[in-house]
């Protein structure tokens, strides 16, 4: 009897979003609440995501972009809609080019009044898609589950990204019977793939013949969390190595063959 009033009793567009984001492990959430999110970040909060207040969509979009880096899985960054969202527009850019995963929420303008000037109305689906893999509007509150869990797995897979859901204000508030909302599993981790055998060795041979040879170490293989394997190539082969910023503490910098110190003079 219990689960099946669990079944019959009403839900909301922002519980569904909460739900579904914590579905597909979303832990943090950062943003700035008003008209009409404030629904989502209450109860996201309920639904176990931590939510951290910002000052700035931009710093908002940032910081979750930087959690999704450090932990593999997106953080959630939510806006209001207009302004609020194109203040994380630089946010999402910079997301998109450094390759971390994030997922933008954005409120926006009730469905009935779209193309009558409505409160902060904007084109905002199709202004996130110049920076973003992945930009789209749930059709229905039913909907909701399967859009955030193809953002979360978008932003995650081939080259990480942003990726944005435009939620209207009728849906934040709307109702629906929760068992007419199909629970999306959390989707798989990204892919790995691996380079062709035959291109590893081509690889080897050049790096036989190089007079001169430089190991420069990005974020790639920090993200890829490819420390013990970049370890045992330096003590294979003494290469010296440059790391990048972003690279830094892949392997130490006191390390004999770092030669951050002359980072100037190392490459041509």
């Amino acid at each position: 009897p219990s689960q099946r009033r669990r079944e019959m009793e009403e839900i909301t567009g922002a519980q569904i979003i909460a739900e579904a984001l914590r579905a597909q492990n979303v832990e943090y959430m950062f943003g700035i609440v008003g008209v009409p999110v404030i629904e989502v970040a209450m109860a996201a909060q309920a639904a176990g995501i931590k939510y951290i207040g910002m000052r700035n969509e931009q710093a908002a979009c940032y910081a979750a972009s930087a959690v999704g880096y450090l932990t593999g899985r997106p953080g959630a960054c939510l806006v209001v809609s207009g302004p609020g969202l194109i203040h994380a527009l630089g946010g999402m850019a910079n997301a998109n080019m450094n390759c971390w995963p994030v997922v933008v929420v954005g409120g926006s303008s009730d469905q009935n009044q779209e193309t009558m000037g409505a409160f902060q109305e904007f084109p905002q689906v199709e202004a996130c898609r110049l920076y973003s893999k992945f930009s789209a509007r749930p059709s229905s509150l039913e909907a909701i589950p399967a859009v955030v869990e193809k953002a979360v797995r978008c932003s995650t897979y081939g080259r990480p990204g942003a990726c944005y859901i435009d939620i209207p204000g009728d849906m934040v508030n709307g109702r629906v019977e929760r068992a007419k909302v199909r629970v999306v599993p959390c989707c798989l981790p990204p892919p790995v793939s691996l380079a062709e055998p035959q291109a590893i060795s081509q690889v080897v041979a050049v790096l036989q013949q190089a007079k001169r040879p430089l190991l420069i170490i990005g974020k790639g293989a920090a993200y890829a969390h490819a420390e013990s394997n970049i370890q045992n190539l330096l003590d294979l082969t003494g290469f010296p190595f440059l790391p990048t910023p972003m690279g830094k503490g892949v392997v130490p910098d006191s390390h004999p063959n770092c030669v951050a110190a002359a980072r100037s003079r190392s490459a041509p």
